[in-house]
């Protein structure tokens, strides 16, 4: 895809509904002051949540079928275009937990240099604990990068004091006002007595099931988090981008700090959270893309740019070109089961047994067929496949994609 100018990047914000390896095609190189990413984890783990208050119901699912080196290669992939919109002196945040962040560290080190590596930021909170033949496991990491640690921009971040320095201070000089408990800093002496640096561990509580930030959204990050990365690095004005930005936790942040930002999700449900969200918080200078709110405007779309609607939409992976012609557009997320998409409304038998065959040559017992609709033909035979031949495909109509009605056990 030839790279474009983002629309007005100078002035107004970005929100794009797609997967980010394309879409990052679409923004400048040398563009962007901090990008801060929050993938799925490599966790194996399962989620179920309500969409704020459209409860609107979505799950996903963060295992990967083709193990660890499935997840590195992915997220590497992605990660190799996040560092060429990165600006000279810009910075890169990587958030993961135990599962993953040793191995991405050495990946890491690789695209952007081992002496860029700056720090890793230990995210400590507390929670239940549960008895296990370890310790309890409670903490992130967030692993931090520049692109040129000779021009990297940092502004330094100062904690409270302790109760022993406040009393030595007490009475000679005012102390400053915190927030969020900390204080941002451009110049500092050797003995100042608003604050102290702050370390590379931080203890921020997870957001409580009461909270009123909460959005339901099962790895949602505290906005405390993300205005401290925000604030160490990057000024007022700088542009901030987030590619997983999952129900919009950093793009509320940089919202409220006076950045700009642009925010990237593959899910047509997570993108419409956002854009509640931030006009909520007052946001209204920013540009929605990609996100089909109806039939009529799927049906407008190019035959290529549905395909890409369709794959998306249902969080899957595109197919490479050398096996397109065998009637695979692309692969579900994490099992890489074959998905075959269509722009009509009456797909029929035939359709469904010659994928049926291209799933029996790739050895394949699971796929899916995208469509505007299905004949009752090919309903019935998809019934006679998994009876007999123990295939099972999974019809899914477009209708349902854009109402984010199709349960996600089906995409896995």
């Amino acid at each position: 895809m030839e790279q474009q100018h983002l629309p007005g990047i100078s002035e107004r914000n970005q929100l794009y509904c797609g997967d980010c390896l394309s879409v990052l095609d679409l923004i400048p190189d040398g563009s962007v002051d901090l990008i801060y990413i929050d993938p799925p984890f490599y966790s194996q783990r399962s989620y179920e949540m309500i969409w704020g208050e459209e409860a609107e119901r979505f799950a996903f699912e963060d295992r990967w079928a083709g193990g660890i080196n499935h997840y590195v290669n992915y997220l590497i992939e992605r990660i190799r275009k996040m560092y060429a919109k990165l600006k000279n002196n810009g910075s890169f945040y990587l958030h993961l937990d135990w599962h993953i962040s040793h191995y991405m560290k050495v990946e890491l080190d690789k695209v952007f240099g081992y002496s860029n590596f700056r720090n890793e930021v230990v995210w400590h909170y507390l929670r239940w604990p549960a008895t296990q033949k370890n310790f309890q496991r409670m903490h992130d990491v967030i692993l931090f990068y520049s692109k040129n640690y000779r021009a990297n921009k940092f502004n330094v971040l100062l904690g409270e004091l302790s109760e022993g320095t406040l009393k030595r201070w007490r009475g000679k000089k005012s102390l400053v006002e915190y927030e969020g408990g900390v204080r941002l800093v451009t110049q500092m002496t050797d003995e100042d007595s608003s604050g102290r640096p702050l370390d590379d561990v931080w203890d921020i509580p997870v957001i409580n099931s009461q909270a009123k930030e909460r959005l339901g959204y099962p790895t949602q990050k505290p906005v405390v988090l993300l205005e401290r990365i925000i604030s160490a690095s990057s000024d007022q004005g700088d542009v901030v981008m987030d590619a997983y930005c999952g129900c919009g936790t950093t793009l509320a942040a940089a919202q409220k700090l006076g950045r700009r930002w642009i925010g990237i999700d593959i899910s047509q449900s997570a993108i419409r959270v956002v854009e509640q969200r931030l006009k909520k918080i007052g946001a209204i200078n920013f540009e929605v893309h990609g996100l089909v709110k109806s039939l009529k405007q799927l049906r407008e779309l190019e035959p290529f740019e549905f395909q890409n609607w369709a794959i998306n939409a249902v969080y899957g992976q595109h197919s490479p070109r050398k096996v397109a012609d065998m009637g695979i557009d692309g692969f579900t997320f994490m099992e890489h089961h074959p998905i075959q998409v269509k722009q009509t409304d009456h797909v029929g038998r035939p359709v469904i047994d010659n994928f049926a065959g291209v799933l029996q040559r790739q050895k394949e017992k699971r796929g899916m067929v995208i469509a505007f609709g299905f004949t009752s033909g090919a309903i019935d035979e998809v019934a006679r496949l998994e009876r007999e031949d123990k295939i099972k495909i999974e019809l899914v109509k477009c209708a349902e994609l854009v109402a984010g009605t199709v349960p996600f056990k089906i995409m896995v």
